[in-house]
């Protein structure tokens, strides 16, 4: 039986529906699907003084983890546990639930896959977690197909997600923003004849406070102040120990413990510029504030060794060629400033018990 023309056109208006849900069931047939159930989905968030992070479980693929580490950008990650996504782009999209038929997938960007390291997003993560603050679904779409013929998509559940990311923003905004590395050695510059410290001096030491008040790994802190060129050594070794005390004393008075800080002056012997000039000079009148954790602690006390090593090695060699222009000298200040403060805490010039009680 011939249809005509009309008749035509109303049975593919009929069917039309039913062949695209058709194709649809194709498309997903080929793809591996992860998600959290909608009464399964969980978001936990974690809060720390140098590290924040939210994380979400995907059954059957791993976890989704947005996290922040002090003195570094935040960052999104998915980590699996099984099938990684294939190797190249993977594109991100809003995906609304079915019952809101006026929202359509909106493009949020695209990450990269090594097929081996956690698919790792850096980029558009405001617009990610807006979405999800709205009840809309992400999901991760690879965009090459696997050795096993399908493509791979997650998606990152939106139920429960608002409560847990508003505690870890509240993480995020009491972060300490600097590290270790950043903190372990600090130079504070003074003034001559200096009665206080600075606004920046201040500043420099409030950081340290902060800093070794969060982190139990800080296992002291080590001060040594120096000089410009004075008339006698007596001079300078009064100076420097004025300036290494005004320290030590805004440290302690700051709630850092005495027992923790070693002080010492060296007036000017240890110079690293030049005091015929005043910017020399300016150089010169410093304090340097150094914090100590075990790692540091241990390359001190090999930094140590060595040196004694030296030393020892050195006056053998004196004494039996009964001169002593065979010891090595430092090539450069510098190193013989760092020669210095690698000495032990023990030697040196000290502050009296009172200033540490």
């Amino acid at each position: 039986m011939l249809l005509s023309a009309p008749h035509l056109l109303m049975l593919l208006l009929f069917k039309l529906p039913l062949l695209l849900a058709l194709l649809g069931c194709a498309q997903l047939l080929q793809a591996q699907v992860y998600s959290a159930s909608f009464t399964d989905s969980q978001w936990t968030a974690q809060s720390g003084p140098f590290a924040c992070t939210l994380s979400h479980k995907i059954p059957g693929f791993g976890s989704a983890r947005f996290g922040r580490n002090a003195g570094a950008a935040e960052f999104l990650e998915l980590r699996h546990t099984s099938q990684a996504f294939p190797v190249g782009p993977v594109r991100i999209e809003s995906m609304p639930p079915m019952w809101r038929s006026d929202s359509s997938p909106a493009d949020l960007g695209q990450a990269q896959s090594s097929g081996v390291e956690p698919v790792k997003v850096t980029l558009n993560l405001v617009a990610i977690t807006e979405t999800l603050e709205q009840g809309t679904n992400v999901v991760f779409s690879s965009t090459r197909i696997s050795s096993g013929g399908t493509s791979l998509r997650v998606a990152l559940a939106a139920r429960n997600f608002g409560s847990a990311f508003g505690q870890y923003r509240q993480c995020i905004e009491g972060l300490i923003p600097y590290t270790f590395d950043q903190l372990s050695r600090t130079v504070i510059n003074y003034t001559s004849n200096a009665d206080d410290l600075s606004v920046v001096a201040k500043s420099q030491l409030d950081k340290i406070v902060r800093y070794t008040k969060a982190d139990p790994r800080v296992l002291g802190i080590l001060i040594d102040a120096h000089s410009d060129k004075f008339a006698t050594p007596e001079a300078g070794e009064e100076a420097t120990q004025r300036q290494a005390e005004l320290v030590t004393r805004y440290l302690i008075d700051k709630g850092v413990g005495a027992n923790t800080i070693a002080t010492r002056w060296h007036g000017d012997k240890f110079p690293i510029a030049n005091n015929n000039s005043k910017a020399g000079q300016a150089k010169n009148r410093r304090v340097t504030v150094r914090l100590e954790n075990d790692t540091t602690r241990r390359e001190m006390e090999k930094k140590i060794a060595a040196i004694k090593l030296a030393e020892q090695q050195a006056a053998e060699k004196a004494a039996a060629q009964s001169s002593a222009s065979s010891v090595a000298l430092p090539s450069s200040l510098q190193q013989l400033e760092q020669m210095v403060e690698q000495q032990d805490i023990t030697r040196g010039k000290q502050p009296d018990t009172a200033l540490t009680r």
